[in-house]
């Protein structure tokens, strides 16, 4: 390419990438990571003339709809990544089918090597709708530690496994952690937040290759979906090399933010927040880490549980004696959170219950008052699923981000109205209400705990609809709105609004369509897939 040849030449029917009253754009041109020209109607021949050249590779069709590449603001990338080598227990329809496909895994496993599953998977799948047993979990292998890890807050272990983690008759409750036991009052296999957490300091991590391997194939997925972006809220300071290890070798297909996740055992262990900090720091991770499309966001806080855990004011529907679990004592959660704004560490919090999410709230508003002002974004809302109206209100007040998943209820909505019931679950992420608050929020998809498809979260948030039925379809808003909180919203989270206008000089993040996601019938969103990803000027996603 020579001279001022573009790398790239889009000539579609439409861009929804422009500001409210500016002109429609048509057409752009790529040269390097950024968009270097547009044009408006009648002006598309004049920039194919100036940039196309003999390399331009050019795009020319008005059955093209040009978006910018989705945000997604809480997406477990590591944890998919890892699901790629995991066994993909997923495909089981019941406990023996699920055994098998364990069994296969470890016909194929040298002894004493853990075996853990993909976490993507959940027990209403299979047809006894339980979770599979440490005996059940014996039949596939007698050699070899198992967990079957479930999303980010429940695991299930083996015999072996809970040996090894140090679960026994006489281990007493874990606070803020869940032990399964049989009639015996032995551990069953079934742990849950901070019992999964001590179990989990046993099972060796990944090989850095094989988890480099995975991030690839993981992130090579979310292009194909037109994701351009992610925050991914938990990893592990050694996973975060492995992240750096991956963007050097060019094989990052999206952008990361990365989170460090942080519980309370870990600063404990260090002795002290500062302490902690300082330990990070040492290893030169900071919020100021930067390397090429990776970031160093800040740390994960996890306040509450999910569907099982989170703290509820009023009783679970089918534990009446139970409202959940809070992980944190509410003034170390003040003091760790005051601290880290002092130190310039930004910190997203977890609190997925209508009790947790009003705790954090009241600790933000103390550490405000504590400390002064907090630039935007310092500390983040992460799901905030069963806010209500005055909690709108307090976080719209304290100027506070609040990372939202919809996807969340369309992939677990028959576990949460079993939990919950029907009116708790309606009444998850009121998106109409926050919006027309003035909230400051941004959508994701919690994925692999979710759906990952963003046109699958738009169809969901303009029409409620869930695998339980139209759930709080008042909730409901249009999928322009829903586009701007996957894309615009997200965007100004991270620090980089302009990104998504495709102006002259932003990065070239956009996602190509064969049809308007905007104005398609709202069902076509559940089949239509990208054309075309390209994230900062390369292309990541072709379907031809």
């Amino acid at each position: 390419m020579t001279g001022r040849s573009a790398n790239l030449v889009v000539r579609p029917g439409a861009v929804h990438a422009t500001r409210a009253g500016e002109r429609p754009t048509t057409a752009l041109a790529v040269r390097g990571d950024r968009v270097v020209a547009v044009a408006g109607p009648g002006e598309e021949e004049a920039l194919l003339r100036e940039w196309r050249g003999a390399d331009t590779e050019v795009f020319d069709d008005p059955g093209l709809v040009v978006l910018p590449a989705f945000v997604d603001t809480h997406n477990h990338l590591m944890l998919a990544a890892r699901n790629v080598f995991g066994v993909p227990v997923a495909q089981a329809e019941d406990i023996p089918g699920f055994i098998e496909l364990i069994r296969r895994r470890a016909a194929q496993t040298p002894p004493g090597q853990w075996i853990v599953t993909g976490a993507n998977w959940h027990e209403l799948q299979l047809a006894e709708r339980r979770m599979p047993t440490a005996r059940e979990l014996d039949r596939a292998t007698t050699d070899h530690p198992i967990l079957a890890m479930r999303g980010a807050h429940n695991g299930v272990l083996n015999t072996e496994g809970l040996h090894l983690a140090g679960f026994g008759p006489d281990t007493p409750d874990v606070p803020g952690g869940f032990i399964s036991r049989d009639a015996a009052g032995h551990p069953s296999g079934w742990l849950q937040d901070a019992a999964l957490d001590l179990a989990l300091k046993v099972v060796p991590p990944a090989p850095p290759e094989v988890l480099a391997d995975g991030l690839a194939t993981a992130s090579a997925q979310y292009a194909a979906h037109g994701i351009g972006t992610v925050r991914d809220p938990a990893v592990t300071p050694d996973q975060w090399e492995v992240y750096r290890q991956a963007e050097a070798a060019g094989r990052l297909a999206v952008r990361s933010h990365a989170m460090i996740l942080t519980t309370p055992a870990a600063l404990s262990d260090a002795g002290s927040v500062a302490a902690y900090l300082d330990a990070l720091e040492a290893r030169n991770i900071t919020p100021k880490t930067v390397q090429g499309h990776l970031r160093l966001w800040g740390l994960k806080f996890v306040l509450d549980g999910g569907v099982e855990a989170a703290a509820l004011c009023e009783p679970y529907a089918d534990r009446p004696d139970f409202h959940g679990e809070l992980l944190w004592d509410r003034g170390e959660l003040i003091e760790a959170l005051a601290m880290c704004v002092r130190r310039g560490w930004p910190v997203g919090t977890h609190a997925f219950g209508d009790r947790a999410i009003a705790l954090l709230l009241d600790a933000i508003r103390e550490v405000t008052d504590k400390e002064g002002p907090i630039p935007p974004g310092m500390l983040v809302v992460e799901h905030g699923g069963l806010i209500t109206p005055d909690r709108i209100a307090d976080a719209t007040a304290l100027g506070v981000h609040i990372t939202v998943q919809q996807a969340l209820l369309t992939g677990l909505a028959p576990a949460l109205v079993a939990a919950w019931g029907q009116q708790r679950t309606a009444s998850l992420f009121p998106l109409r209400e926050l919006i027309d608050a003035g909230a400051w929020i941004s959508a994701g998809t919690d994925h692999p705990i979710g759906p990952l498809n963003p046109l699958h979260g738009i169809h969901a948030m303009s029409s409620r609809q869930t695998p339980a039925g139209v759930l709080g379809p008042q909730h409901a808003i249009s999928r322009a709105e829903a586009l701007r909180l996957y894309t615009a919203a997200g965007a100004s989270l991270l620090g980089h609004p302009a990104d998504t206008t495709l102006a002259p000089g932003a990065p070239a993040d956009f996602v190509v369509y064969p049809a308007d996601p905007l104005t398609c019938p709202v069902d076509r969103l559940l089949d239509l897939a990208p054309t075309l990803t390209s994230v900062g000027g390369r292309v990541v996603h072709h379907t031809g």
